[in-house]
Parts: C-alpha cells; structure tokens; sequence
C-alpha cells in the first residue's frame, strides 16, 4: 500500500489565503476598475434639465403670443444634451406631462420670419444639425449640445400653468433615451 503524502498544515494554510485573495482580488477589480475602464466617457444623454426650476415667459414669436411658457433658445441654454457619437440624423424630443406640448420654430431669414414647423405636438423631430457640439473645458472628448441660432424650442399649456408645476420629457437618438424635468416658476405675483 503506498501512502499518499500529507500536505501540513502550514501549506495547506497558505494555499487557502492565497486562494481566497485571489478570489477577493478579482472581485475588487470587478467592482471598482472594471466599471472604470470599460465605461463609456461620454455616454449621450440630456446634461440639462435634470429638475431646474425655470421661470415661465409671456412672449409673442412670429404671430403666436405665449402666456407662462418656457422657451429653449441658443441664448438662454435651458436644453443641453451631451454626447460625442454620431449615432444618425435626427432626434426626437417628446413631452410626458399631461396637458404640456412643444411648438417648434425655425428662423427663415429676414424675408420670411420665424416659421412655426410644430404647433403644440407631444412629440418633434429635429436635426442633429439643429444643435452645435462644444467640447467641455475639463475634457475635449466631452461634448455638450447647445440649441443652434435659428431654433426656438416653446414649452407650454393650453391651460394655466400651476407654480412649480413639473414638466417632464424624453429626447431619443439613435435608439439611446433619456429624460429631462425642469419645474415652471412663475415668478413674483
């Protein structure tokens, strides 16, 4: 009969913590490095609003007079979307809040004026080409979207708007959604 030989205890100790180290080792790096090294730098998305209160405007655009409404210009920045793929031509805003739609504005030069395209839809279609791509200061890989001169984007309600009353939407491209609130001050009574 041949005997088998016997592992001591200090072997058999120091294979178990070597084992068990490697097990938390691997672990850790799946938990913290891996999520840092295979993610995305600049994943597309809404960058703003993400729940900003906005205060609510009376203006007149083209022959349309707006009552507490909220408009996106390349001015005032209250739509910023973020991203550095192409991923194709246009994108999608839709509103989710009941009794909220978008009007759509598009300048047509001085012989034509402001040219209403969307008039209180749930749901627009617009260009990529409508917003300018900046890089970041932080990173150049890091774009953000500003709306582009020429565009105006008009929240609003066929009825009255209830102070701090939160508006939510959605903004698709290329098959990634993400969303956007901002809450409508109507400021001082």
């Amino acid at each position: 009969m041949v005997k088998k030989p016997r592992v001591s205890y200090e072997t058999s100790f120091r294979a178990k913590v070597l084992i068990l180290a490697l097990i938390f080792g691997i672990a850790i790096f799946m938990i913290v490095y891996y999520p840092l090294l295979s993610h995305q730098t600049n994943p597309w998305g809404v960058a703003a609003p993400k729940g900003q209160i906005v205060l609510a405007q009376n203006f007149t655009l083209g022959s349309v007079n707006y009552t507490d409404a909220v408009p996106a210009t390349s001015g005032n920045n209250i739509l910023v979307l973020k991203g550095n793929d192409n991923l194709g031509d246009t994108l999608t805003l839709e509103v989710q809040t009941p009794g909220w739609c978008i009007d759509l504005w598009v300048w047509g030069g001085s012989s034509k004026g402001w040219q209403q395209k969307y008039d209180c839809a749930r749901e627009v279609q617009l260009s990529q080409y409508a917003f300018r791509r900046v890089p970041t200061h932080e990173a150049k890989e890091i774009l953000y979207w500003y709306l582009e001169t020429g565009y105006v984007i008009v929240f609003h309600k066929e009825n009255p708007v209830q102070n701090y009353e939160l508006v939510n939407f959605t903004v698709t491209y290329g098959g990634q959604t993400d969303w956007g609130a901002f809450k409508v001050s109507l400021g001082k009574s």
